[in-house]
């Protein structure tokens, strides 16, 4: 199938896409964004929506400004509105103590928002594609994380306003063969290049290694985490509902009781963890506070420097630590 035919099938068969919607399309400049453009161009002659697109300067490259006015242009030439968003990504990073690429997810969809509740817009799309998501799937392995979902195709970020995300199941290889027989322009990202970043790493180093393996890697990895998000999904509404029954949430304080919680199947008692962990929710922290309530260590275990973890009786507790 081609890149038309696999997001025409995802947008309609799974609902992502309904008529008298508006979204908003996050579109960079590069191929994978000026794709999706053009797709929802044609998606738009067939059902009733509403688009409107938005750019975003994030004041790290000089090239942006010409990137900006490239998908200005891209938008006028499709009939399109465009909105160019410029947002200080250096700034936030500092004064929120987190990365570059966090502070700029976060301003990018704080924004998003806004705008939405502005013009009355309920969906958000953004380009990520199947290698986008296998690059996630990849990065959460080696950090050990045990999540295999990868990228959501859909989620809330406020009320009434969901993303969306129609790429998702496409491969990059399509999306190329796709812009290049429309003729499509688009920008380079030199920073996508760049070994520092470890996405990057697994971009250009491992996910070709895996593709000379097996030619269907990407395929496969979306799959599984597919079947994951289902089973995840699951899971969580189980356990949710299991740990409302075990933990209580006090100020400064989460206890947990051991004696309901003991009584659980090991799945739900690591997701009830994981759920209630307040920082470092990977795999190794999370078996190692498990460890810790089978063994009934009562020494006192530090989390980070604002939280510990310590058992008395039969109640964990996670304290913040003011000191």
């Amino acid at each position: 199938m081609k890149a038309w035919d696999i997001f025409y099938q995802n947008v309609s068969q799974n609902g992502f896409v309904m008529p008298g919607d508006k979204i908003i399309l996050a579109v960079s400049g590069g191929m994978d964004s000026v794709c999706m453009l053009h797709l929802f161009w044609r998606f738009a002659k067939k059902v009733k929506i509403a688009l409107l697109v938005v750019n975003f300067n994030h004041n790290l490259r000089k090239e942006s400004v010409k990137e900006a006015e490239a998908v200005k242009g891209l938008s006028v030439k499709f009939g399109m509105d465009c909105l160019l968003e410029k947002i200080n990504v250096r700034e936030y990073s500092k004064n929120h103590s987190v990365s570059v690429e966090t502070a700029g997810r976060n301003l990018r969809y704080w924004t998003l928002a806004k705008i939405a509740r502005k013009y009355g817009c309920n969906k958000v799309a953004t380009a990520h594609n199947a290698n986008d998501n296998a690059e996630t799937v990849l990065m959460w392995l080696l950090r050990g994380s045990g999540n295999f979902a990868g990228i959501p195709q859909e989620r809330a970020i406020d009320k009434d306003l969901a993303v969306i995300r129609p790429l998702l199941p496409i491969k990059r290889k399509l999306i190329e063969e796709y812009v290049k027989s429309h003729k499509l322009p688009f920008c380079i990202d030199i920073s996508n290049f760049s070994s520092v970043y470890i996405r990057n790493k697994i971009r250009l180093s491992l996910v070709p290694v895996l593709e000379k393996i097996n030619p269907m890697a990407i395929e496969h990895i979306f799959a599984l985490s597919c079947i994951q998000a289902r089973e995840t999904a699951y899971l969580e509404e189980v356990s949710i509902k299991f740990l409302k029954k075990c933990v209580k949430l006090q100020k400064n304080q989460i206890l947990l009781d051991l004696k309901a919680f003991l009584r659980y199947n090991k799945t739900i008692r690591f997701r009830i963890l994981k759920n209630i962990l307040p920082q470092k929710k990977y795999n190794s922290h999370i078996n190692l506070i498990m460890q810790r309530i089978l063994l009934s260590d009562v020494s006192v275990y530090r989390l980070s420097a604002e939280w510990i973890f310590k058992i008395k009786s039969d109640k964990a507790y996670f304290i913040r630590d003011e000191k």
